[in-house]
């Protein structure tokens, strides 16, 4: 069993500044030396790197030269198609933030930059730094889960224990979640959720095998129900203002997503669930799946929206339908991929009144409507979606 790391001090993040200042000298020399393509390249840095960088999570290291205009047919091809860079949401639902994708502006110097199999130098990769907020728990998970070379996605859940030695009666509360992966881009997403009964404990300890095998929410609240990470969102944050509270005396639960990439790899890694700054407002969870709307009681901010689905599922359309009847998109997904899926965050938070009704709709591919459905492929079929929101004229939590 794992449990809590002790809470750690303010982290220094002398290395990344020092990685800007040298980005930002390479790619100087870049303008200084080629100015025509230094807009391309500039995209390409900026949306194509943080994915396809040195121990990047797409295991697709494109900073060499050499392997770029080896690849800048494909690559165009496939900004062309509208494939990369992933980003699953179309823009009929509420606007989202960090959005990946491409104006037309920047699409056409990137395509021209590729088409010219990546003229130059390549530039170094936009490094956003990581929060210096302090970390209010870390932990270790999936020590000892390896997965093999099959390409299929595969999934396990971990309870976590947390410190007896902590002090259980001091409330905690955090706004951002961070993972730090062993091997970057095995772990396609993780989920987090609270058990505060034990269950998915005693499914951990009746497991020969570290964690158990099965979703982390049987008979539980809804994996999601306190934010997630994945492959292309490393960090996970709330809006400045805005947290969520750790159960005194819960047992956290570590839903993992991964998949193979032809050899035995690791899935474990670090995550560390940070403080946020005071006063906020306190978020909370409300689950919606097409067979089980919600109504919502009081008006509230909504800041997150997440899904779980499986292969299976092919388009997702989340709405809202007010009081009066008045239906707005929430979220449209006309082409679900469950390899591109990540926790999304409305910019701004989205106002929903009292009385508004989260509905959600969603289809089947064809290819799954010939296949026979087993319990678990049946679950999958039917897209979970969490969405987390602060009621409106809640008290905000000033200090802890």
């Amino acid at each position: 069993m794992i449990f809590w790391a002790e809470r750690l001090g303010r982290s220094c993040f002398v290395f990344c500044v020092l990685t800007l200042v040298v980005c930002a000298s390479a790619d100087q020399h870049i303008h200084a030396e080629n100015p025509q393509i230094w807009n391309g390249a500039q995209v390409f840095s900026k949306s194509c790197l943080p994915c396809h960088g040195a121990n990047s999570p797409a295991a697709l290291d494109l900073t060499d030269p050499i392997a770029l205009r080896r690849r800048a047919t494909t690559a165009a091809q496939v900004v062309r198609d509208g494939l990369m860079p992933p980003w699953l949401p179309s823009e009929s639902g509420a606007p989202l933030k960090d959005s990946r994708k491409l104006s037309a502006t920047d699409r056409a110097a990137l395509l021209e930059w590729l088409d010219q199999s990546a003229q130059g130098k390549v530039p170094s990769a936009v490094v956003t730094p990581r929060p210096s907020q302090e970390c209010e728990i870390a932990f270790r998970v999936a020590d000892g889960w390896q997965v093999g070379g099959d390409p299929g996605m595969t999934l396990r859940s971990f309870a976590i224990k947390q410190d007896p030695t902590m002090n259980p009666d001091a409330p905690k509360f955090f706004n951002a979640i961070e993972f730090v992966a062993d091997a970057p881009g095995v772990v396609h997403s993780i989920s987090f959720l609270w058990d505060e009964l034990g269950f998915a404990a005693r499914l951990d300890a009746s497991d020969p095998a570290p964690g158990y095998d099965a979703v982390g929410d049987i008979g539980l609240q809804v994996s999601g129900s306190s934010g997630g990470v994945s492959r292309l969102s490393t960090l996970w944050q709330l809006p400045k203002g805005y947290a969520m509270k750790i159960p005194i005396d819960a047992v956290l639960v570590a839903e993992i997503h991964a998949e193979g990439r032809g050899k035995v790899e690791s899935t474990a890694g670090n995550v560390r669930f940070l403080t946020p700054e005071f006063p906020c407002k306190l978020v909370h969870a409300i689950a919606i799946s097409p067979s089980r709307p919600a109504t919502i009681a009081s008006a509230c901010e909504a800041v997150s929206i997440s899904i779980r689905a499986g292969s299976r599922v092919q388009s997702i359309d989340v709405f809202a339908k007010d009081a009066k009847g008045q239906l707005q998109c929430v979220l449209n997904i006309p082409k679900w991929n469950e390899r591109l899926s990540e926790p999304w965050m409305f910019d701004p938070p989205l106002a929903l009144e009292a009385g508004t009704e989260l509905i959600v709709q969603s289809t089947v591919n064809a290819d799954a409507q010939k296949t026979p459905l087993d319990a678990h492929a049946a679950a999958m079929s039917q897209p979970m979606i969490v969405v987390l929101v602060a009621d409106k004229d809640a008290d905000l939590i000033r200090e802890k």
